[in-house]
């Protein structure tokens, strides 16, 4: 998917998600006191900048304006706070997060990734509700507190599960942070540097744990596609990089002609095939792009 298509659906889908949250509240009064500044609806911006970036933040604040306009009884600085709030809520977790990260990833294993992302939130909430003061007569600051923590626990948690988990999504970093993979190896077109890829792959299997039919097809896997590529591209380093979330995704980048190294070509013949729907059979998602001369190809299992 080309990067212009990706920002304007990430923009489309967190600004449908927020009025999908916002509305039918604010019209319904499900809670008849709640002012339109809060409710659900608060964990979009924040849930989507941690996993998609600020893009995912720039979606939601168009949402906010959409909801504030089609709502009469909400004001303009109701709606400028919920913007601001947004803005502190989502940069904050968002850019907090990969500070005490060292790997970056963005993932809940462990009840130490929960409580740091439920601190983090409540560190940005409070802020978010002395903001409040500047905006709304008196402030809301306990109001705001309690609603966006809730909120952003409850939503943004599932979110990031289902991102990273069942969607097999890396989430994205800011652009001074180097995201540490598990494996990464530039491999060259000797038979040293593909077995030096492939001592790091057993030795990530034994770390885990894996099985040895669980093995075997992540090296028959990274295999395949090497082999398929040297095909097209014979003297190109290949860089290779693998990480472990829910699932393994392995990810091959390499300079040269567009050539899809998943897609099988007329003059290929039966053992070819047969490789490629073994690949098929194994994997979750499949992809590949070609930009600016570079080949991606992307295999999660």
């Amino acid at each position: 998917m080309r990067k212009e298509l990706r920002i304007m659906v990430i923009l489309i889908a967190c600004m449908l998600a927020l009025t999908v949250l916002d509305l039918p509240v604010r019209f319904s009064k499900f809670i008849a006191d709640m002012p339109p500044y809060l409710g659900i609806k608060n964990a979009v911006a924040p849930a989507s900048c941690l996993m998609v970036g600020p893009w995912g933040l720039v979606g939601s604040l168009i949402g906010i304006v959409f909801c504030g306009i089609c709502d009469v009884t909400a004001t303009w600085k109701e709606i400028f706070f919920e913007m601001t709030a947004a803005v502190i809520e989502s940069l904050g977790i968002w850019l907090l997060w990969h500070a005490v990260t060292p790997s970056h990833k963005v993932r809940f294993k462990k009840v130490e990734d929960l409580l740091k992302y439920a601190l983090i939130t409540l560190g940005v909430s409070a802020l978010s509700g002395g903001v409040s003061f500047l905006f709304i007569d008196g402030g809301n600051f306990f109001a705001v507190l309690i609603v966006h923590f809730v909120s952003i626990l409850l939503v943004g948690v599932p979110a990031v599960i289902i991102y990273s988990g069942i969607m097999c999504q890396p989430a994205v970093i800011p652009i001074w942070c180097t995201r540490l993979h598990d494996i990464e190896a530039d491999v060259e077109n000797t038979d040293e540097s593909f077995l030096v890829l492939n001592d790091k792959l057993e030795e990530l299997a034994v770390r885990l744990g894996l099985s040895k039919k669980r093995s075997f097809e992540i090296l028959n896997t990274v295999e395949e596609v090497y082999l398929r590529i040297r095909t097209h591209e014979p003297e190109v380093t290949v860089h290779v990089t693998i990480d472990v979330e829910e699932a393994l995704s392995i990810t091959f980048t390499y300079k040269g002609e567009k050539s899809n190294p998943l897609r099988i070509s007329a003059d290929e013949d039966l053992v070819a095939l047969i490789g490629l729907k073994l690949i098929e059979h194994r994997a979750i998602r499949t992809s590949y792009r070609y930009y600016s001369q570079i080949n991606e190809v992307l295999i999660v299992l």
